[in-house]
């Protein structure tokens, strides 16, 4: 089977790799299968290597998909790293891929979709972030240029006693961007009400049509993000918003058929009024036409879905057989952009 990265990419990754190598660290990773899975290190080190040389899977992507577990026609059905940053950089316009890491021209670009008060702290004084913040028992503050949820922040608003100073403290920690708290669907929140539990949706528009390549639910342990360095995991999405199997945090047999807090069933999840967020993402996706490869971000509000953001590189979500028992990857679905990014 040919490759579908192009190439140069592929060309270009495999100095990367060759420059980079360190044989430690690869067995390490060969160790680590083996003790989890039952496999030969020395098998599992050489077969790492091969895969890594002519079938664009780095390391982590063969740990973290299971790839020791699967034939080698159930790891073509897989997305991996390589493919992914791949597909980013030839369909997404360099300068236009700004737009998408800084939180606040994105906010700005996608007004419409946002549904949520917002400001900018270097453009308000600290009378007027009082009586915006104050609206609300808690806000959300954000480092515009950032990932992971790292720099997402929680303030409860009755614990402020002097505003002018809490906006220097903000401003001199680069969280000059300001939220409104988002309230969730309560079929949401019967899953963890203390986080906002998002819907990554992964589209590729191709001038015409919008095409969905991947859809997960991520779930929160109570914290401000649901990201996995905050404790929350995900399932994968089928085409009608439905899981299909339990959650998972990415690492070794970390399964949820459950939610660990409240109980709620990962495996009988549905996104509730899916019908609404694909019509969002939708039309989201059709604004900025030079970034058609996406990966959105999406809360479910009581009355609708809001937009969060829009990362031009989507992030890599997979199902791990050895946490879900699925064998199957998402890479068919991502063949239209994949197609496209051999022209």
């Amino acid at each position: 089977m040919p490759s579908d990265a192009a190439p140069k990419a592929r060309w270009t990754y495999f100095l990367e790799r060759a420059t980079a190598f360190d044989p430690s660290r690869v067995w390490s990773f060969a160790t680590q299968i083996a003790k989890e899975q039952g496999k030969w290190a020395p098998r599992t080190f050489v077969d790492m290597l091969i895969w890594a040389a002519f079938h664009d899977t780095g390391y982590i992507d063969y740990y973290e998909s299971d790839f020791a577990l699967l034939s080698r026609k159930e790891r073509k059905t897989f997305m991996t790293g390589l493919l992914q940053h791949h597909l980013a950089d030839a369909l997404n316009d360099p300068q236009d891929v700004l737009l998408f890491e800084n939180k606040i021209a994105f906010n700005r670009l996608f007004a419409l979709y946002l549904k949520r008060e917002w400001i900018d702290l270097e453009e308000v004084d600290a009378d007027q972030f009082r009586a915006f913040a104050e609206r609300y028992p808690a806000i959300i503050a954000k480092v515009p240029v950032s990932r992971e949820g790292k720099g997402v922040f929680r303030y409860v608003t009755a614990d402020v006693d002097d505003w002018a100073q809490f906006r220097a403290d903000l401003l001199d920690r680069g969280q000059r961007l300001i939220e409104e708290p988002i309230a969730q669907h309560p079929y949401l929140s019967d899953y963890c009400a203390g986080t906002v539990n998002t819907t990554r949706v992964s589209t590729f528009f191709d001038g015409e049509s919008v095409h969905v390549l991947m859809a997960a639910q991520k779930f929160g342990r109570g914290a401000v993000s649901d990201q996995f360095t905050w404790g929350g995991f995900f399932t994968m999405l089928d085409d009608e918003g439905r899981s299909v199997g339990p959650g998972h945090t990415g690492k070794h047999k970390s399964r949820y058929d459950t939610h660990p807090d409240s109980g709620a069933s990962i495996t009988e999840f549905r996104v509730p009024l899916w019908g609404e967020v694909l019509t969002l993402i939708d039309e989201a996706a059709r604004v900025v036409p030079t970034v058609p490869y996406v990966g959105w971000d999406v809360a479910v509000g009581p009355n609708g879905p809001v937009l969060i953001e829009g990362n031009w590189t989507p992030g890599l979500y997979e199902t791990r057989v050895s946490a879900t028992g699925i064998r199957t990857g998402s890479r068919a679905r991502h063949q239209p952009a994949i197609v496209a990014s051999r022209r």
